[in-house]
C-alpha cells in the first residue's frame, strides 16, 4: 500500500465538515455522564465514489474467472466487517479522549426502551450493522426519554457511515484506489433535543493497487481502518 502526505494549511483542506454544533455543544462537554452509543450504521456495498452501483451480475467471464482463482480479490467488497471494525474504533477512540465517555455498551442495548425504539427506515439505501444493534430513530423522543428513564443514561449518539472507493492515481481500471469515510453523529438529550450533529468525511491517505478494475479485499479493509481512525480523530477535535 502506499501512502500519501497531507500538510494541514486551515482545518478543513484534507478534512471536509458539514453540519453544525449547536448550542447543545457546551452542555454536552460540560455534562461527562456517560453517552449510550445506540446506532452505527452504513451502507452494505462498498461502491466507487460517484459511480453507478455495479451489478455483481454484469462482471465479464475473464474477471470471474480471476475472482474464483483468489476468494482475497474483488471489483465489490461488503461492508460487513468494516462497520465491526468501525464500532470498535469508534469506542476506542472515545475511551482515550477526556471529552467524553460512553456508556457501557450492554446497559443501552439490553434496555427494553432500545428493543421497543422506533426502526429507522432507509428506503434508497441497503444498510448493515453490528450484529447487536438495531437501527433506533434518533427523532424518537419516546426512546431517548424511556432509555433515560430505564437505565439513567441522559444522552444518546446514532453515528451513520458512507463507505466509498475511489481512484487515487492511475485510471479506473489500471492504477490505485483509497477508500473514503464519510461520518454523520448525532447525539441527542433525554427529551430528544438535538445537541450536536456534524458530519466529516475524509478522503483515504493511503491506496492499494488495481488491476482490471480488481483489488485485494484485505488491504481496501486495510486503508478503511486507517480513514476511520482518521475520521474518529477529527469527530473529537471538533468537539
Amino acid at each position: 500500500m502506499k501512502r500519501a502526505v497531507f500538510v494541514f494549511i486551515a482545518p478543513l483542506l484534507v478534512f471536509f465538515t458539514t453540519g453544525c454544533a449547536s448550542s447543545g455543544k457546551a452542555t454536552l462537554l460540560a455534562n461527562k455522564d456517560p453517552i449510550a452509543l445506540v446506532s452505527v450504521v452504513s451502507n452494505e456495498d462498498v461502491n466507487w465514489k460517484d459511480e453507478e452501483i455495479k451489478n455483481p451480475a454484469t462482471i465479464g467471464p475473464l474477471i470471474r474467472r480471476k475472482l474464483n482463482s483468489d476468494p482475497d480479490l474483488a471489483v465489490i467488497t461488503k461492508a460487513d466487517e468494516i462497520i465491526v471494525m468501525a464500532e470498535n474504533i469508534i469506542r476506542d477512540s472515545i475511551a482515550a479522549s477526556p471529552k467524553i465517555n460512553l456508556a457501557v455498551k450492554e446497559i443501552a442495548l439490553n434496555s427494553r426502551a432500545y428493543q421497543d425504539a422506533k426502526i429507522k427506515k432507509y428506503p434508497n439505501r441497503d444498510v448493515i450493522k453490528p450484529e447487536e444493534y438495531r437501527f433506533p430513530d434518533y427523532r424518537d423522543k419516546i426512546f431517548a426519554s424511556a432509555l433515560a428513564a430505564e437505565t439513567g443514561i441522559q444522552r444518546s449518539m446514532h453515528v451513520e457511515f458512507n463507505f466509498t472507493k475511489s481512484v487515487y492515481s492511475g485510471l479506473f481500471l489500471y492504477g490505485t484506489c483509497r477508500a473514503n469515510v464519510e461520518m454523520t453523529v448525532i447525539i441527542v438529550d433525554e427529551k430528544g433535543k438535538v445537541l450536536y450533529r456534524r458530519t466529516n468525511t475524509v478522503p483515504g491517505g493511503s491506496s492499494t493497487r488495481i488491476t482490471n478494475g480488481i483489488y485485494s479485499q484485505s488491504e481496501l479493509k486495510e486503508l478503511f481502518r486507517e480513514s476511520l481512525s482518521d475520521v474518529c480523530y477529527l469527530f473529537l477535535e471538533q468537539l
